[in-house]
């Protein structure tokens, strides 16, 4: 079976709508959406085993992310000048350029450790990833809500450790980066949550994108050697079916979250940051145990 049935595809869209919505309003990739529904994809209607499908769903996913994030920073940027200010150009390089070293040296370290311990690879790096976003969920509701006004000058040391670090971590478990990137930009280099959005957005254009292209070619590596165990159109860690049937629709949506996420006050901003990534992180937690256990998740 090439396409999957009509009722899929059309669960497909609108996960991509969701996902444009949300992450150009959150300033993150909306893997946390993405990733769960590819999974289920793969898994449910192509039989791909557990250990593979969340790798094929982190490579899709990174693709799906570059042209939705560079639709939203687009947006933010549109919505900055009219304000009168201009996008944090020079945080955005430092940060953003050493993400684009990290970001291939994670993804190096992901196909190192899927072909060290294939049968369970995948569950332990979708746990991880729960974790991320739990640590994530902790650093918003700790952090002080500044307004975008008190944007400081950037510690050039500071932003290039940061980058290569979270590029790094970030594409190791296969995302887009914006759950790595939001906490770090907000909490560790004190970037205001309205200022670190666009960054984040753009950031994960490179980042994302030296990621897609690492998953697809050592997915590709590995596809050569067990071809049997990937669903049609695969290219590697990347498909084709889930990348168009999902990433059209998030691309249109992706101009809707800008303007809803500029009418959020930083105080109202940074909780809804937190809930979201404490259930998204609790979920891929709690469902990467009893996977592993083959036991029924007890978390929808």
């Amino acid at each position: 079976m090439l396409l999957p049935p009509l009722d899929v595809i059309l669960y497909m869209v609108l996960t991509g709508a969701l996902v444009g919505l949300v992450s150009s309003y959150f300033g993150v990739g909306a893997c946390f959406i993405m990733v769960p529904v590819m999974i289920y994809f793969l898994e449910s209607i192509y039989n791909v085993m557990p250990s593979l499908a969340p790798l094929i769903a982190f490579g899709t996913n990174m693709a799906i992310v570059v042209p939705t994030v560079a639709s939203g920073a687009l947006r933010h940027r549109r919505i900055l000048m009219a304000k009168g200010m201009r996008f944090p150009t020079r945080h955005f390089k430092l940060f953003a350029i050493p993400v684009g070293f990290g970001s291939l040296f994670g993804a190096f370290m992901a196909y190192t450790f899927f072909e060290s311990y294939r049968p369970i690879a995948g569950l332990i790096l979708k746990t991880l990833f729960g974790v991320v976003c739990l640590i994530g969920a902790y650093r918003f509701l700790k952090a002080k809500p500044a307004p975008i006004t008190e944007l400081r000058d950037p510690n050039p040391p500071k932003y290039i450790a940061s980058g290569f670090l979270s590029g790094a971590l970030a594409h190791f478990i296969g995302i887009g980066g914006g759950i790595v990137y939001m906490p770090v930009l907000n909490a560790l280099l004190g970037v205001p949550l309205h200022a670190a959005t666009p960054i984040s957005l753009a950031t994960m254009v490179i980042g994302s994108s030296i990621g897609a292209v690492s998953f697809m070619a050592f997915g590709y590596a590995d596809q050569l050697l067990h071809p049997l165990d990937y669903p049609p159109l695969s290219l590697g860690w990347f498909n084709l079916i889930m990348w168009g049937f999902i990433g059209v629709s998030s691309i249109a949506l992706a101009q809707v979250g800008p303007v809803l996420a500029h009418r959020t006050s930083p105080a109202k901003y940074k909780l809804l940051l937190a809930i979201i990534y404490f259930y998204i992180g609790l979920r891929l937690i709690v469902r990467g145990v009893c996977q592993s256990l083959g036991v029924i998740p007890i978390i929808p």
